[in-house]
């Protein structure tokens, strides 16, 4: 069996040394609670969708469970108030999932521009899916914000699943929470 190789261009391999300095920079921020998450996590998961490393990278995936996944439109198709445009809301919340937690990182005036309906109707068919159980919530305090927070939506991992191709080594080298960065240069292969 032969083996099938992409051929990268100058201007790839650039991009994607460059979109890996931009992951490896705001790593540091997502330890700070001054520091807004949801924007440092829309960044990379634009980042990584800018990019596209080859198999056996750590470029994060999305696990879909076709009987969950059709459940859930079947659902939302006879139950919602508004089944075409939550079913649209469904669809557009797999693209957008942070790497490795679930976290839908789309604010409800983003899906709400990118399926054309009202803010408050984001809100009804978000409650929809949480009801059933497709996603769930949690709250995030902010401070000298009022009421409970924050709401963070995350994907059951029953329904779809984030994960990575990469390798146990690969995950060794992710640094832990308050690890200390440095820098390597990387070269040829």
């Amino acid at each position: 069996m032969r083996n099938v190789t992409r051929l990268k261009t100058r201007r790839d391999r650039l991009r994607e040394d460059q979109a890996e300095q931009v992951r490896q920079a705001l790593l540091p921020f997502f330890d700070n609670p001054d520091f807004d998450h949801d924007a440092l996590g829309r960044v990379i998961v634009t980042v990584n969708r800018l990019t596209s490393p080859q198999p056996g990278t750590t470029e994060p995936f999305v696990m879909i469970r076709p009987a969950q996944n059709r459940a859930v439109t079947l659902w939302l198709m006879k139950n919602s108030k508004r089944p075409m445009k939550a079913v649209d809301v469904w669809t557009l919340l797999f693209d957008h999932l942070f790497p490795h937690t679930g976290q839908v990182m789309l604010t409800r005036e983003e899906i709400a521009e990118a399926v054309g309906i009202r803010v408050n109707e984001v809100t009804a068919i978000m409650n929809e899916l949480v009801g059933f159980g497709a996603i769930f919530t949690e709250r995030e305090k902010v401070a000298g914000m009022r009421g409970p927070g924050l709401v963070r939506y995350f994907m059951n991992k029953h329904v779809a699943e984030v994960g990575s191709r990469a390798t146990q080594n690969e995950l060794d080298l992710i640094p832990k929470p308050g690890a200390k960065l440095q820098v390597i240069h990387g070269g040829a292969s």
